[in-house]
C-alpha cells in the first residue's frame, strides 16, 4: 500500500508468491512477491537467464500455454492469473503497455510508422482524431513527425522507432507499463533519452533492464534476482550505493562504470533453473558460503535474503 498527503492507496501492480515452471521443468520464478505504486519505476535486474523477463512476460498473460502458474499478479485491482483470454487483451489493451526489447521485431516491416502507433487506439476500438499521432510522436521527441509517420520502420533509426513504439503504446495513459530490456540495443545516450520519454509517457513503470547505470539514473525502487528468486530490494540510492548481498555486489563490480577501471567477470555460471538447490542458489559461487548457505534457503529478511547478512 501507498500512502500520498494521508491517504492510502493500493498499489498499481501487486505480485504474491508469484512461482512459473515451463513445460520443460524449469522453475523461471520462485515464490516472488512485489508491488508498484503510482508514479513509481521499479527495475528488475539480474543475469541473463535470472527469471527476470518471465515476471515480465507472466504479469501479461503472455506465458506459452503449458506454464504452470501459481501465485497472485493483480493489476488495479484485476487479477491475471488464471484470468481468460478476452479479459487478458482488454487489460493489454487499456490498463497495461508492453515495450519490448526490439522495436524492428515488434513492427510489420510493411506497415507504416503511423499505422504502428495507432494500434494503441485500435486496442480500444477506437479510431485516432485527426492529427493525433502525429502529436503523439512529437511529444516523445521525434522532429518533422508528420513526415517520419509516413515512413516503414525500416526508415527509422532503432532509438526514434522505440520511441514510436513507446508513443502507441501509451496512447491511453495506461496504469502500468512493462518495459523488458527495452534499451538494451541502444548506445548509452540514446538508452537515457528513450527510459526518459518512457518515464515520462508512464504512470508506473516496471523495467527489465541489465545496464545498472540506466537502472541507477532512472528507477525509485530495485529488485535483483537470482536464479528466480528476488535476492535483494530496496530504494535504488541504498541497493547499488549500498549493496548487502554478495551477488548484488558481484553484479555491480561486474558493470563497467567511468573511471572504475576494468569490470570484475563473476566467478562461476549461474544454475540452471531446472535446478533444485536445497539451500541459496548462489552459494557455489559465492565466498562467504557456509554450511547453512548450501543447506538452508535464506529468506528475504528486511530487503536481503542472505544467511551472511544475518550473522554479520
Amino acid at each position: 500500500m501507498n500512502e500520498t498527503d494521508g491517504v492510502v492507496t493500493a498499489p498499481v501492480l501487486s505480485v504474491d508468491g508469484l512461482d512459473v515452471t515451463y513445460a520443460n521443468g524449469a522453475r523461471a520464478v520462485r515464490e516472488l512477491s512485489l508491488d508498484l505504486g503510482d508514479g513509481e519505476c521499479l527495475a528488475l535486474v539480474g543475469e541473463s537467464g535470472c527469471g527476470k523477463t518471465t515476471v515480465a512476460r507472466a504479469l501479461l498473460g503472455l506465458l506459452p500455454r503449458r506454464t504452470r502458474v501459481a501465485g497472485s499478479v493483480r493489476i488495479r485491482g484485476t487479477e491475471v492469473v488464471g484470468a481468460s483470454s478476452r479479459r487478458l487483451r482488454r487489460l493489454r489493451g487499456t490498463d497495461v503497455a508492453y515495450v519490448a526489447q526490439d522495436p524492428y521485431a515488434a513492427c510489420d516491416p510493411l506497415r507504416t510508422v503511423a499505422h504502428h502507433v495507432e494500434e494503441g487506439w485500435r486496442a480500444k476500438g477506437q479510431r485516432p482524431p485527426d492529427g493525433q499521432v502525429t502529436a503523439r510522436l512529437a511529444e516523445l521527441g521525434i522532429e518533422d513527425a508528420q513526415h517520419r509517420a509516413r515512413l516503414r520502420p525500416h526508415q527509422w533509426s532503432g532509438g526514434m522507432l522505440q520511441r514510436a513504439t513507446i508513443a502507441g503504446a501509451t496512447v491511453h495513459g495506461p496504469a502500468l507499463t512493462v518495459a523488458d530490456e527495452a534499451t538494451s540495443a541502444l548506445d548509452a545516450d540514446l538508452s537515457d533519452g528513450v527510459l526518459s520519454a518512457l518515464r515520462a509517457a508512464s504512470n508506473a513503470l516496471l523495467l527489465v533492464s541489465h545496464d545498472l547505470a540506466l537502472v541507477a539514473k532512472h528507477a525509485d525502487r530495485v529488485a535483483v534476482m537470482y536464479h528466480g528468486r528476488v535476492v535483494e530490494t530496496g530504494r535504488t540510492g541504498d541497493v547499488i550505493g549500498a549493496p548487502r548481498h554478495p551477488y548484488t555486489r558481484a553484479l555491480l563490480l561486474a558493470a563497467p562504470r567511468p573511471g572504475a577501471g576494468l569490470p570484475r567477470e563473476l566467478p562461476g555460471t549461474p544454475p540452471s533453473l531446472a535446478d533444485r538447490l536445497p539451500g541459496c542458489s548462489f552459494a557455489p559461487r559465492c565466498a562467504h558460503s557456509g554450511d547453512q548457505c548450501r543447506e538452508l534457503l535464506p529468506l528475504l529478511t528486511d530487503g536481503v535474503a542472505c544467511h551472511a547478512v544475518e550473522r554479520s
